[in-house]
């Protein structure tokens, strides 16, 4: 597992799922944000490709209100993978405003969903089975978009489901998970 010593209470840490060929599979996603000491700000990606990191740190600035920029923003997909699709656009997102905000994610959660321009989440494809894989290994509860909710059917018992529209909502979700 990409999982092995995932602190997933650690501001700027956030675990997410991927569907890679045939298969789901989990991982961690970090970000560190700091003081642009150099005119301009650095967003540095690895294992993210940097088109989307530039429009995941814009859709956070305009539509979320999360002022990066004069703030380097740091991103890595821990054990060195490069995953495809857009199924880690929130966790990326919320893992960049975990570390800038020094919010943490709660124990036990896994975050997937599509961000688009707007800042509303769009269906993640194969959820069903990255929901299943995620209660396997041991999480509690999914942040996803609402609109998956009707593809994620006869989930594991204890296994809670929280549908979000936008990357805001998902913010909030976020912190509501600690209350």
């Amino acid at each position: 597992s990409f999982l092995e010593g995932f602190e997933d209470s650690a501001e700027g840490a956030v675990a997410t799922a991927v569907y890679e060929g045939t298969r789901p599979l989990l991982l961690e996603i970090q970000a560190l944000t700091g003081p642009s000491g150099i005119g301009f700000a650095r967003r540095t990606g690895i294992g993210i490709d940097s088109g989307r990191l530039n429009m995941i740190i814009a859709v956070l600035e305009r539509k979320a209100g999360i002022s990066l920029l004069s703030r380097d923003v740091y991103v890595n997909v821990v054990g060195g993978l490069k995953p495809e699709g857009t199924s880690t656009d929130l966790a990326a997102a919320l893992a960049i405003w975990s570390a800038e905000k020094g919010v943490s994610i709660p124990h036990g959660t896994l975050i997937i969903g599509e961000i688009g321009l707007t800042g509303d989440l769009r269906p993640v494809m194969h959820a069903e089975k990255l929901c299943r894989e995620a209660a396997r290994m041991g999480f509690s509860r999914i942040l996803l978009p609402k609109r998956s909710l009707g593809r994620v059917k006869d989930m594991p018992a204890g296994l809670e489901l929280v549908g979000v529209t936008t990357l805001r909502e998902a913010m909030e979700a976020s912190q509501q998970l600690h209350k």
